[in-house]
């Protein structure tokens, strides 16, 4: 039987933040986090693997870990709206992008974008937290 993992957080990142971006395990980035790869499987969406196939590292290292994770994805899709808000201030001008038809299509783009939003925000959750000092 294997010992618990400790989570603490750790703010020196000896993982590439690379293998948050492709969704694969944040310590070694070989093995993939998510049971599917497509971000748009909705029925498939929230299934995670236990643990890394290359490296071990547990994906769920406690109850209720992941409710921290809303936070990264929240600040992520914050950063887009403000995003989307300066490149329609650029392209239209600053009165004109102050409108219903840019809220209107921010949010269809905040939809669309949400299944990538959850995955980035678990990911990074683990990244941030898991202790690299245990291989």
């Amino acid at each position: 039987m294997k010992a618990a993992q400790t989570i603490t957080y750790n703010p020196q990142h000896s993982g590439n933040f690379m293998h948050v971006l492709q969704g694969r395990c944040p310590r070694c980035g070989e093995g993939k986090f998510f049971e599917s790869s497509n971000p748009y499987s909705l029925r498939h969406m929230l299934e995670t693997k236990k643990e890394c196939s290359h490296c071990h590292l547990n994906f769920d290292p406690e109850p209720g870990f992941y409710w921290g994770a809303t936070y990264a994805s929240y600040a992520f899709t914050v950063a887009f709206s403000v995003f989307t808000f300066l490149v329609s201030t650029v392209i239209f001008g600053f009165m004109n992008s102050l409108n219903l038809t840019y809220v209107a299509v921010n949010a269809a783009l905040l939809v669309v974008i949400s299944p990538i939003s959850f995955r980035f925000g678990r990911i990074f959750w683990l990244w941030l937290f898991y202790n690299r000092e245990e291989v």
